[in-house]
C-alpha cells in the first residue's frame, strides 16, 4: 500500500512539474483561424495575420488562445510542429522577450479566444510593445480613430506603460518541424489547467501525506 501511494505522489509531481516547466519536445498544432490585422510596419501599410490563433493544442490539449510574440518569423496556419519546446521564462528564439512582463499583463487581463475586435486590438498591443518606438503600430487610421479597435489598442497601450505581471504564468512557445531547430513565429498562450486525474493523483498524495505526520505525531489511526 505504501508503495502504490510513494508511486501516486511522484507521478502527481512529475506531472505537475512537466506542465509548468516543459523544456522537453512536444507536439503542438496551430489551427486555421486568425485575424488580418491593418498594420504600420517600419512605416509601411500592410496586413498581418495574427491572434489569437485557433483552434490549437499543445500534445492534444486545447489552448484557451494563442497569439504571436515576434513579427518577423513566419509560422504555417492549420499545420502541427512535433518538436516545439514551451517555456515559462519569456524565451523566444534563445532571447528573452522585450517588455514580457508587459505582454503577460495584457494577457492576464484581456486574453480571449477568437478573431473579434478585442483578440485585434490584443494582438496589435503585443507586437507594439514587444519591438523598439516605430516598429510596430495598429493602422488606426485605417480603422477610425473613433472605432472600437482602436479605442482597445490605446487602452491596451496606455496600461501596459505602467504594468507588468508575472511571466512565468503563461507559456511561451518555440514551434518545431524538425531536429534541425529551423526558426518559426513565436508564440504565448494561458497555461493549460491540470487535467482532473492530476487533481485526485495530487489529493490522495496528500492524505497520505497527513496520514504519515498523523501517524508520526502519535495519533492513533488506521493500520495500513
Amino acid at each position: 500500500m505504501k508503495t502504490i501511494l510513494y508511486a501516486i505522489i511522484a507521478v502527481a509531481i512529475m506531472t505537475m512539474s512537466g506542465m509548468a516547466h516543459a523544456t522537453e519536445v512536444i507536439n503542438l498544432h496551430i489551427g486555421g483561424s486568425y485575424s488580418n490585422i491593418k498594420s504600420i510596419v517600419k512605416g509601411v501599410h500592410k496586413s498581418e495575420g495574427g491572434g489569437s490563433i485557433d483552434p490549437s493544442y499543445l500534445n492534444e490539449r486545447a489552448l484557451k488562445y494563442l497569439y504571436c510574440v515576434d513579427l518577423f518569423t513566419p509560422v504555417n496556419v492549420n499545420d502541427n510542429y512535433p518538436y516545439t519546446t514551451v517555456n515559462n521564462s519569456a524565451i523566444i528564439h534563445g532571447n528573452p522577450v522585450k517588455n514580457a512582463g508587459k505582454v503577460a499583463y495584457l494577457l492576464g487581463n484581456y486574453g480571449i479566444g477568437g478573431q473579434g475586435e478585442q483578440a485585434i486590438a490584443l494582438q496589435a498591443a503585443i507586437w507594439h510593445v514587444v519591438n523598439e518606438t516605430g516598429v510596430y503600430d495598429l493602422d488606426i487610421e485605417s480603422y477610425g480613430s473613433t472605432s472600437n479597435i482602436a479605442t482597445l489598442y490605446n487602452k491596451y497601450i496606455n496600461e501596459a506603460t505602467t504594468n507588468s505581471s508575472d511571466v512565468s504564468k503563461f507559456l511561451w512557445i518555440n514551434p518545431g518541424k524538425d531536429v534541425k531547430h529551423t526558426n518559426y513565429q513565436g508564440l504565448v498562450s494561458n497555461s493549460p489547467n491540470p487535467e482532473p486525474s492530476t487533481y485526485v493523483l495530487l489529493c490522495l498524495g496528500g492524505l497520505f501525506v497527513a496520514f504519515r505526520l498523523r501517524k508520526s505525531s502519535g495519533t492513533s489511526a488506521v493500520t495500513v
